[in-house]
């Protein structure tokens, strides 16, 4: 089922092009054929073939959705709201702050998209590692 939303997102190129508008219809089922794709693809390997210490980490993050949810969601506006002063005696962000001096000098050899992925990443692998500790311990958050 995944192979023919992908099929049709492919086979509707020529007459309704795929680009990045969100509403049009070759895009959408172009990505639904993805999505599909990428979810068939995870049942068969931690499903099928049983490898299921790749679905550890979705897992840990599955036990404490809203605490990490929420937990991230504050420190953001922590690191959004806290400034620091600059040398001009101008403030920036502290989120700001960390993203120029930590990870902008990816940008000069990889480009500005790798820049703010690897922020990202690291944000993510932050709350992976938070959250790992509870599951560890077996602290498990619910409403």
């Amino acid at each position: 089922m995944s192979g023919v939303g992908l099929i049709l997102g492919i086979a509707w190129d020529p007459f309704f092009p795929i680009n990045k508008n969100l509403w049009t219809s070759s895009y959408v089922v172009f990505t639904t054929g993805m999505a599909l794709a990428a979810l068939a693809f995870c049942y068969w390997l931690v499903d099928v073939k049983r490898y299921r210490r790749v679905a550890t980490p979705f897992v840990v993050f599955g036990t404490n959705a809203i605490t990490v949810y929420a937990l991230s969601i504050f420190l953001d506006r922590i690191l959004t709201w806290w400034s620091l002063s600059q040398p001009d005696g101008s403030r920036v962000p502290l989120k700001m702050w960390i993203y120029v001096h930590g990870y902008a000098s990816w940008a000069r050899w990889f480009g500005l998209a790798s820049a703010s992925f690897l922020y990202a990443l690291t944000y993510v692998l932050l709350w992976l590692g938070l959250m790992w500790v509870l599951y560890r311990k077996r602290i498990f958050i619910n409403i």
